[in-house]
């Protein structure tokens, strides 16, 4: 107690309560990172647009939208936080625009921040479509961020951009459906009509783009106004019968394509033929100006057709017609009557979407119609069957379409979404290095043949089984895919082993070098339970803010841009 007095009077003793003030936070932050949450940096775009990697924030000089682009592998090698580069071969996602081999130099930002949930699965299971954060299987010394797709005890195959799976002991076939959380974070731009393409329309491939893609269908063009707020707005003025507007884009607008790859790169993984995305989200404010009448969204998928239909009394309807389940007639899938009726002026969301073979009608982001699997089942077989059918058979282009009916109205905010498409990429050469020792290991043995250009695991024809291990759960097998499909290294691809995994197993003991006799414990293409380490949480730092004379340090956060990671 004298002791303490007298470094109180010497005034030692504020300085010594800050000193262990500011160690305990060190510790506590050092507990924090070891035990329960760590940040890291996104260094590719993998999970683009969701989570990117480096890229330039560029704006379509023709449509006005907002697109990251990444950072080209062979830019790279010049890339520098204090200096500008060319973001050369960036194209527009929204209207396909290539963006100018003349404009200026950028700042290129670096990757997200995110804040990871560590050890969150040593007490609860994972969840397929979980965002995770787990040690490279090919290289332990690098943390990859994936979506987790399969699990232990599964077999997983991609049909036509579509995730099936069967579970253990189980023969038939069932599609992965996304929860709601996920979904509506994996929705793609297609076309957003508030982003309307100007300039004039000419002959050359690039100006094909410019054209606004919704069009008045012959017979109609009196009924419709499409030029509203430079044509944002379209307004149905009435008349004797129903008036529709339909989107015009070519075949090649429904291909996976993303705005932040450079399109060459993705040209050798998209079948222009095979990956034409049907699963779409058609949306538009609809706003009545008489207390009658109708409007009613339409899509395709193959050779199905789908109609979400709303009147002013506040009755909604679904429907579909295919010529082989419903004979070449509407067949209505179900009726739903609202509270009330709509109310002139006001607005009201309207969204049909088809995702995951289901089709669901949603008012003010609400799901008021869905679809049942004995109206509308995930065939597996039947998919198969259609996809052997082609290239005699192609797969026709998506059909969009808006219809109205009755009294005046204006639809607003029309947009065309796509889900994320899975391709099926083929696999490289195996590493000459250390990691390439196990696959050339497999080889000689005769276990299993990993060549360049074989169909990629969990892919079309080639499915993955995951193993589950009852007794050693630590072994358990996952299997993850990047959001940006066409430019993500996941485990479709993977044909490297790091010699620190627990490869082999013989006679009860695991090794990581092989001895004589051995089985191979580990499965190219998956992610072992032992290297997951945790889910991905939030954004908590986006690329910011340049600060002026301190170009290469960008220090304010842009906090618009922090979100959860879902």
């Amino acid at each position: 107690m004298k002791q303490y007095s007298q470094e109180r009077q010497s005034g030692l003793g504020p300085v010594r309560d800050t000193v262990e003030s500011i160690w305990v936070a060190i510790m506590l932050a050092l507990v924090l990172r070891a035990f329960m949450v760590e940040a890291f940096v996104i260094p590719t775009g993998s999970m683009a647009p969701r989570l990117m990697g480096e890229h330039w924030d560029l704006r379509c000089p023709q449509c006005g939208y907002e697109y990251a682009f990444g950072l080209p592998r062979e830019a790279a090698q010049h890339f520098s936080r204090s200096r500008k580069l060319t973001p050369t071969g960036a194209t527009c996602p929204n209207c396909g625009h290539p963006y100018p081999y003349t404009a200026r130099p950028a700042y290129v930002n670096g990757g997200d921040r995110v804040l990871v949930l560590k050890y969150i699965y040593s007490f609860k299971d994972p969840r397929p479509w979980d965002v995770v954060v787990f040690r490279n299987p090919q290289n332990n010394r690098e943390n990859y961020i994936k979506r987790l797709i399969g699990m232990p005890g599964e077999t997983i195959e991609i049909v036509h951009g579509n995730i099936f799976f069967k579970a253990e002991g189980d023969s038939a076939w069932q599609i992965r459906e996304k929860p709601l959380r996920a979904q509506r974070e994996m929705w793609q731009i297609l076309y957003d009509n508030d982003y309307h393409p100007s300039g004039d329309v000419g002959e050359d491939r690039s100006e094909r783009w410019r054209q606004p893609r919704w069009r008045v269908v012959e017979g109609a063009e009196e009924c419709w106004d499409l030029a509203g707020f430079e044509g944002r707005r379209f307004a149905f003025h009435g008349g004797p019968g129903p008036g529709r507007i339909a989107f015009q884009a070519p075949k090649g607008a429904f291909l996976p394509h993303y705005g932040y790859n450079l399109p060459r790169a993705e040209n050798s993984v998209i079948d222009a033929e095979v990956d034409i995305c049907s699963d779409l989200k058609l949306s538009s404010t609809f706003v009545p100006k008489e207390p009658r009448g109708r409007v009613t969204l339409m899509l395709t998928s193959f050779e199905h057709e789908f109609q979400a239909e709303l009147h002013t009394d506040g009755t909604a309807f679904l429907r579909c017609k295919s010529p082989d389940g419903t004979g070449g007639k509407w067949v209505e899938w179900g009726r739903r009557r609202l509270a009330k009726p709509l109310q002139v002026d006001r607005g009201y969301a309207l969204a049909l979407t088809h995702v995951d073979l289901r089709v669901t009608f949603e008012i003010d982001g609400e799901p008021v119609l869905v679809s049942t699997r004995r109206q509308y089942s995930a065939d597996y077989d039947s998919l198969k069957k259609r996809l052997a059918e082609l290239p005699d058979r192609p797969i026709p282009t998506p059909r969009i379409a808006i219809e109205t009916d009755g009294g005046r109205c204006e639809l607003w905010h029309v947009r065309l979404l796509r889900d994320v498409y899975y391709t099926c990429p083929t696999l490289g050469d195996v590493s000459n290095g250390v990691q390439g020792h196990y696959a050339r290991r497999l080889r000689r043995l005769g276990l299993l043949d990993v060549r360049k250009g074989m169909t990629g695991w969990g892919t079309t024809d080639n499915p993955i089984a995951l193993a589950r291990h009852a007794d050693r759960p630590d072994l358990d097998e996952f299997f993850v895919l990047g959001d940006n499909s066409p430019q993500s290294l996941d485990g479709r691809a993977w044909t490297s082993a790091a010699p620190s995994l627990r490869l082999w197993q013989k006679n009860g003991r695991i090794l990581r070098t092989y001895e004589n006799g051995a089985k191979p414990l580990y499965q190219l293409g998956t992610v072992p339970r032992y290297n997951m380490i945790g889910r991905a949480l939030l954004v908590y730092w986006p690329s910011g803010f340049r600060l002026p004379g301190l170009p290469g340090l960008p220090l304010l956060p842009n906090v618009g841009k922090m979100r959860l990671v879902r």
